[in-house]
């Protein structure tokens, strides 16, 4: 219970602090009369109304890349160890659904959450079309240099170039120079290093 004496010391603060939230508040709205405030306040309000409609497209836009995709899967895994299938074309992978059936789904980017609204709506892969386990990005970026350099190739083919590409990663020594040269040539982090 607040005693009286207590009652008035907090009247006075609130007095105090009400007056000047009072002054702060109109010395706002006179800023918001300068024309470089006015401009600024009105840039602010068209980028937050660019940037719902962005998010928006940029959605319908994964959505549809991922649902149209003629999936290729592989197996990967992630920084814990836990093996996913995901289509080194597009990078469509079940760790989102994986994450969101834990109900860990605030943990998901905006792609994640993305990709787990459509594997909902898909048949599970029940196969990967490539039997080698190996680092997401990885994969992605070997496919893509693939794809670069034999644009008209079938996707068998493809899993045959990128078999032996990947065997040649992991069974020829280089040193780490090389390794670093080979992560920027494929796209890859400077400090790439998931090479098994």
């Amino acid at each position: 219970m607040i005693s009286k004496n207590d009652l008035e010391y907090i009247m006075d603060d609130f007095s105090d602090i009400d007056e000047e939230y009072k002054n702060i508040e109109q010395e706002i709205w006179g800023l918001e009369e300068v024309p470089i405030v006015k401009k600024y306040i009105g840039l602010q309000k068209k980028k937050t109304e660019l940037e719902i409609k962005r998010k928006n497209l940029h959605r319908l836009m994964k959505y549809g890349e991922y649902e149209n995709c003629d999936h290729l899967w592989g197996v990967s895994t992630d920084e814990y160890g836990e093996y996913d299938c995901v289509c080194v074309k597009c990078g469509l992978n079940y760790k989102s659904l994986r994450l969101t059936n834990r109900g860990n789904e605030d943990s998901l980017s905006f792609d994640e959450r993305v990709m787990a609204s459509v594997l909902k709506e898909q048949s599970p892969v029940n196969n990967a079309d490539i039997n080698i386990v190996c680092d997401k990005d990885l994969a992605m970026a070997l496919y893509k240099k693939i794809r670069e350099y034999h644009p008209n190739i079938d996707d068998k083919t493809v899993i045959k170039y990128f078999e032996i590409a990947l065997d040649d990663i992991r069974n020829i020594e280089v040193s780490d120079e090389r390794k670093k040269s080979r992560a920027k040539r494929l796209g890859l982090s400077k400090d790439f290093n998931r090479w098994e």
